[in-house]
């Protein structure tokens, strides 16, 4: 009977994935962060512009954040809600969110600390990085069931570690780690939605 259930929630959770929207959002996010990181690598020490950038780190992390989930909610109502239905999801109990909002500012302080570490660590950024987000994937993966969370998650914590080994610059490597897995996120989260369009084609008002 615990089995039963457990099967049910799980293919309940795992319909939020069905159609490769929340990746396509969260891959978009990625590929934001890393133009964020990239132009820090690139703009002079000092300047206004790289200043506002570091000071608007966290204000660029809950935006992205906050829109992801608004557009995530938007094609849904607009593509997936008309060929398969929809589901009603519990709200997130005060603890599940004050937990996202620390796992935000986690990532945000992880940015600061960055100028408190000593060179030997720096190195290790990505690495680090690698480990947070990769940790994440997996956490959703075994929740859901998916094998290409899994597969994602070990290219996360992967790459982490080999742009960490190759000692790219700090920001420039997280640059790379940023938009090669939102690329990948993208990539993957494009294919799925494809895949879910062509087997699941818009009704017809006259089959309503």
């Amino acid at each position: 009977m615990n089995n039963d259930l457990d099967n049910v929630i799980q293919r309940t959770r795992k319909y939020w994935f069905v159609d490769g929207i929340v990746e396509i959002s969260v891959g978009s996010l990625f590929l934001i962060l890393a133009l964020y990181f990239y132009l820090q690598s690139r703009l002079p020490a000092g300047s206004l512009l790289l200043i506002g950038l570091q000071v608007g780190f966290v204000l660029l992390l809950f935006g992205g954040i906050f829109l992801s989930r608004y557009l995530v909610n938007k094609l849904k109502t607009r593509l997936t809600i008309p060929r398969t239905g929809y589901v009603s999801y519990k709200r997130a109990s005060r603890k599940q969110r004050l937990v996202s909002i620390g796992v935000v500012f986690l990532i945000a302080g992880f940015n600061a600390v960055l100028f408190l570490i000593t060179p030997i660590s720096v190195a290790w950024i990505p690495a680090i990085s690698g480990l947070i987000v990769g940790s994440l994937w997996l956490v959703s993966a075994i929740r859901v069931g998916l094998l290409r969370f899994y597969l994602q998650s070990i290219l996360a914590y992967m790459l982490g570690v080999i742009l960490s080994l190759l000692s790219f610059e700090i920001y420039l490597g997280l640059a790379l780690f940023y938009g090669i897995l939102g690329c990948v996120l993208v990539l993957s989260g494009g294919w799925t939605l494809a895949v879910y369009l062509r087997q699941h084609p818009a009704l017809d008002q006259n089959q309503l």
